[in-house]
């Protein structure tokens, strides 16, 4: 593949081959998934509320 990525580095494979059978922890780790930040991390503000389409909490 032209994007440095190989066979080898597939989450599913990790999953199988490691400690991970459930592709619950680090198995399905990336070194993006690492790299993200939440979006209220470098926000002005956070309001604390919910919107009116479901009650879940999330703070979008």
């Amino acid at each position: 593949m032209s994007d440095g990525k190989t066979f080898l580095s597939w989450p599913v494979l990790r999953q199988f081959t490691g400690k991970d059978p459930l592709g619950r922890g680090a198995a399905v780790r990336s070194r993006h998934t690492e790299e993200i930040t939440a979006r209220t991390e470098t926000a002005d503000r956070v309001a604390g509320s919910v919107c009116p389409d479901c009650a879940v909490g999330c703070g979008q």
